[in-house]
């Protein structure tokens, strides 16, 4: 017994170094480049270009460094959190996929992967359920102030009312109901079968977003976009928007000066003013901001355009356009699959409830029993199909990542690139996450099982994925969300382009 507690504390210490040598890896090379490209997407326009926002102005001669308890720059105390975060959920998803490997070829005792194998779990659940919307609230709470931080300040009101909708995502994640055939409902696997729904509601939406836009962008009788925009065109353009920002600038001076003058006025007086929702000028500026935040896009996609129809037309973008062309060809079959799915899931349930094909499975079995003379058994096929679809699935969802994250920095409205950086990384670490934990349901079956151990002793020999639930429990639910997304985004898609030329993205 002394033994195995040995071995098992020398294992886990070997799996916990190379934990922390994941941890450091992100943080030392994955954050640098998500960091620098989610700065990008955090303020994709700015009103004016005169405007610097606020974390960026250098600090006064005359400032003097407090040394206060909790004192922190928050520019910095942003990208700690939330590169801890995500180094952490990536290490922790690592991890995983290493234990899963590490089964396969036998090293190690069942017993240290099984408990290895439990904490990368919880924790990874607890990740994405408890620490990330946790600090997501904080740096909400925490914006973009540069002044000295206390516990006051930062445990205040406006901390707990952003812990408001983290509160009321735990009580609505009580409420989804468990899957049919669930086997072994533990308070565990509750947990983190209804975490598994909300992933796959998650991954079906965005799955169906990017199936459609990818569709959308290469296949020609959807892309209705075809003439290349001339530099007149450009340059009329360009010429509205400075012509709108400057209008913008003068009311905004406007507005400056009729404020400092109402400021000597009665209390009573201005206090109306707010209830009213302001003057005639203010709201003037708000049409004019709505206007060129509009004429901003306009002049982005006529630019992005005409570079795109210029690659286009180069042997890299003849390429890169064959290779997007057959990428919606799958798109195309995907949208196909599931309703295929749909439509003969409940037969096939009928006769197997471990079990069943798809549609890109079937086409292989038909291709292989013409080509092949040997014979190819349809689980192996199924099993190939299924993880050649949940790569391609994969790059659907990463076509689609970018624009949800866009959506976040657009429906948070925030202002400070470092914040909005750092709150699209947690967003992106909650993703990964969810992506991982729906990724590993999907290959349960496609994994051996664990060899047998050689002692005979075989209450150790667990295999890792009995301890999660089943793919077919959550199968028909992404094969759902997925249609619903994907006719719901090309209904938006169209409309957007009935109403607009240029066909923005949404």
């Amino acid at each position: 017994m002394a033994l195995g507690s040995g071995r098992l504390g020398f294992e886990t210490a070997i799996l916990v170094s190379i934990r922390l040598i994941l941890i450091l890896g992100c943080r030392k090379y994955v954050l640098r480049t998500v960091h620098s490209t989610l700065k990008t997407l955090s303020v994709p326009h700015k009103v004016h270009g005169s405007e610097v926002e606020l974390g960026e102005l250098p600090l006064p001669t005359t400032h003097t460094p407090k040394s206060a308890g909790f004192s922190a720059n928050p520019i910095a105390l942003h990208s700690k959190v939330s590169g801890t975060v995500f180094a952490w959920a990536f290490a922790e998803c690592c991890m995983m996929f290493a234990l899963l490997v590490l089964q396969g070829m036998n090293v190690f005792t069942p017993r240290t992967r099984l408990v290895n194998w439990k904490f990368s779990v919880l924790s990874l659940v607890g990740t994405i359920l408890v620490i990330i919307p946790s600090c997501i609230s904080f740096l909400l709470a925490l914006g973009g102030k540069t002044e000295s931080l206390s516990i006051k300040t930062s445990c205040g009101p406006r901390f707990l009312l952003n812990s408001l909708p983290i509160i009321l995502y735990f009580i609505a994640l009580s409420f989804i109901p468990l899957p049919e055939g669930l086997t072994s409902p533990d308070f565990t696997t509750k947990i983190l079968s209804r975490l598994i729904v909300v992933g796959t509601v998650v991954l079906g939406l965005l799955s169906g977003v990017g199936a459609v836009n990818n569709s959308w962008t290469y296949l020609p009788f959807l892309a209705q976009r075809s003439t290349c925009p001339t530099d007149s065109e450009i340059q009329g353009a360009e010429y509205s928007l400075s012509s709108v920002r400057s209008d913008l600038v003068q009311k905004r001076k406007q507005l400056a000066k009729a404020s400092s003058t109402e400021s000597q006025g009665s209390w009573l007086s201005r206090v109306g003013t707010s209830l009213r929702g302001g003057d005639d000028l203010s709201q003037e500026i708000k049409g004019l901001e709505s206007l060129e935040y509009q004429m901003a896009k306009n002049v982005e996609s006529l630019k992005a355009r005409k570079d795109s129809l210029a690659y286009g037309a180069t042997w890299q973008g003849s390429i890169v356009n064959l290779a997007g062309r057959v990428f919606a060809v799958y798109c195309v079959t995907r949208i196909l699959s599931c309703l295929y799915n749909l439509i003969t899931l409940p037969s096939q349930r009928s006769k197997s409830t471990l079990n069943y094909s798809d549609l890109l499975s079937s086409a292989l079995a038909y291709g292989f029993s013409h080509l092949s003379s040997s014979t190819i058994q349809l689980e192996d096929i199924a099993s190939f199909s299924r993880q050649l679809s949940l790569v391609l699935v994969g790059l659907i969802i990463v076509t689609s990542v970018r624009y949800v994250l866009r959506g976040v920095a657009r429906v948070l409205r925030i202002s400070s690139r470092s914040l909005g950086a750092s709150l699209m990384m947690l967003v992106l670490a909650q993703i990964m996450g969810i992506y991982l934990l729906s990724t590993v349901v999907q290959m349960r079956s496609s994994f051996p099982p664990p060899p047998e151990p050689t002692d005979g002793s075989q209450e150790n020999a667990v295999n890792l994925f009995s301890t999660i639930p089943e793919y077919e429990l959550f199968g028909s639910l992404f094969d759902w969300t997925f249609l619903l997304a994907a006719f719901m985004y090309a209904l938006l898609r169209w409309a957007a382009e009935k109403m607009n030329a240029i066909g923005d993205d949404i």
